[in-house]
Formats: structure tokens, C-alpha cells, sequence
């Protein structure tokens, strides 16, 4: 898979999210990679393969937009651990897409939901020094 950095997402963005400030743009799209998966599992209630496939694929492509911007030299073993998790989850997403099952996309909401919460939680002050890796 081909990584792609934020700086690359920001540019390309649908969404035009350029104004906006590191911080922001992660929590943006960890709300687009949960939503994503909260509709496959619509998707899949309703047997919709065709959306839940391409739901999956964008959240993929967009934790792969995290991965991809992980700082390996300045975020040491938290970025090894993230970098993790996120492939991780990518692989759970792919099984689930294969299957056409929730039980994956449960276990992927397990890893990614506190993710976005601590990330959430980081303090306005250490906010603005969020930087993405070139």
C-alpha cells in the first residue's frame, strides 16, 4: 500500500481541511475513519456490498494517511506502536471487508476509538506543536 502523508491528504482533501491545524486535521479524520466503518456496518446489515466495500477502502486509505505521517525519528517507540496499531486495524478492515462481517470491524472500533479519544485529549498548549513528518 502506498503511503500517503497528511500534508499529502491536505492537499488532495475533498473536504479542502488546509485551514485547519494538524490537530484538527488528525481528529477530522478519525471522525471520517469511524464514520466510515459505522456505515459498513450498515452496509453490511443491509447487504450493500458495494458500499460497504468502498466505505472500508476509504477508512483504510485514511489510516494508511496516519501511518503514513507517523514522525519514526522524533516519536520513537510510540510511533513503532501506533504505526502497530494502525496496521493492524487496516488488516482487520480488509478481513472484514473479505467476510462481510462486523466481528472485525467491532474489534477495529476496539483499537481506533481510544486513539481518537486520547488524542482528543491532549492539551490545548501541546496542540500547536503537532507537526506531520515530510
Amino acid at each position: 500500500m502506498t503511503r500517503l502523508s497528511i500534508k499529502k491528504y491536505r492537499q488532495t482533501s475533498i473536504n479542502n481541511k488546509a485551514e485547519e491545524s494538524p490537530h484538527q486535521l488528525v481528529l477530522e479524520l478519525f471522525k471520517q475513519i469511524l464514520g466510515n466503518i459505522a456505515a459498513a456496518k450498515g452496509a453490511i446489515a443491509q447487504g450493500d456490498i458495494e458500499k460497504r466495500n468502498k466505505l472500508l477502502n476509504q477508512a483504510i486509505t485514511l489510516i494508511g494517511v496516519l501511518e503514513g505521517s507517523l514522525d519514526f525519528n522524533q516519536g520513537g517507540e510510540i510511533s513503532d506502536n501506533l504505526a502497530s496499531l494502525y496496521e493492524y486495524a487496516i488488516h482487520l478492515l480488509f478481513q472484514a471487508n473479505l467476510n462481510n462481517t462486523e466481528k472485525e470491524l467491532d474489534e477495529a472500533l476496539q483499537i481506533l476509538l481510544p486513539l481518537r479519544s486520547a488524542w482528543e485529549q491532549i492539551p490545548q498548549e501541546e496542540q500547536d506543536k503537532v507537526q506531520f513528518s515530510e
